[in-house]
């Protein structure tokens, strides 16, 4: 059965309710009327196809990215990571910079994915794990205010921290987007739907003025 959607959400969200009468099949159309309005959806199903290899495009160059800079910055960073440990639990750099990238992946990830479901704690959860990665991050520049180890070193150690939390949150958010994008995609060829672009409104032609007699 194909079903074409549009005119608008509201009408789009009418048609699946009408196609899907199970409570849990109403849920999934909800699901996808508000994934289709977070991507403000008009151009049709092609619109999902572009915007999936964009997101998966960028999450890609992230991954490779962030895998170098690790290599490269944090493993050879030639930095001697047995000085100055975490007042956390005495972790030393490469544990704080382990935990800095999942932590802030995690966090990321809950918090786009948690936009669409709702939920309590993942929020709860993604704004403390935030919390944490802003401590590891500045805590390196604060021993080297304190002396602990020189500026310098606080300076290196928290940009590295910095770069590696932002490259994992924006890989986490492209990755996230990307995966519910696909799932709309699957959700909407196996219930045989076809999202058709909104048709744009005809521009009004004002009628000329009658001529005065």
């Amino acid at each position: 059965m194909s079903q074409g959607l549009a005119g608008g959400n509201d009408e789009s969200t009418t048609e699946m309710r009408q196609v899907l009468p199970s409570a849990g099949d109403e849920q999934r159309a909800h699901l996808a009327e508000r994934i289709m309005n977070r991507f403000d959806l008009q151009k049709g199903e092609q619109e999902i196809f572009d915007l999936i290899n964009q997101k998966a495009y960028l999450g890609g160059i992230l991954i490779a990215g962030l895998g170098l800079f690790w290599w490269v910055l944090i493993t050879e960073g030639n930095d001697d990571i047995t000085v100055a440990t975490s007042f956390l639990f005495g972790m030393n750099f490469s544990q704080v910079a382990v935990t800095v990238g999942l932590f802030g992946l995690i966090s990321s990830g809950a918090k786009s994915i948690n936009r669409e479901q709702g939920q309590l704690l993942p929020s709860l959860v993604s704004g403390a794990m935030l919390i944490v990665c802003g401590f590891f991050i500045l805590e390196p520049f604060i021993y080297g205010l304190m002396g602990d180890i020189t500026i310098q070193t606080g300076l290196w150690r928290t940009g590295r921290l910095v770069v590696l939390f932002t490259g994992v949150t924006f890989c986490a958010s492209y990755l996230v987007e990307a995966y519910l994008l696909f799932w709309l995609k699957t959700f909407f060829e196996s219930e045989g739907i076809v999202l058709a672009p909104l048709e744009e409104p005809e521009p009004a032609v004002a009628s000329p003025p009658a001529l005065l007699e």
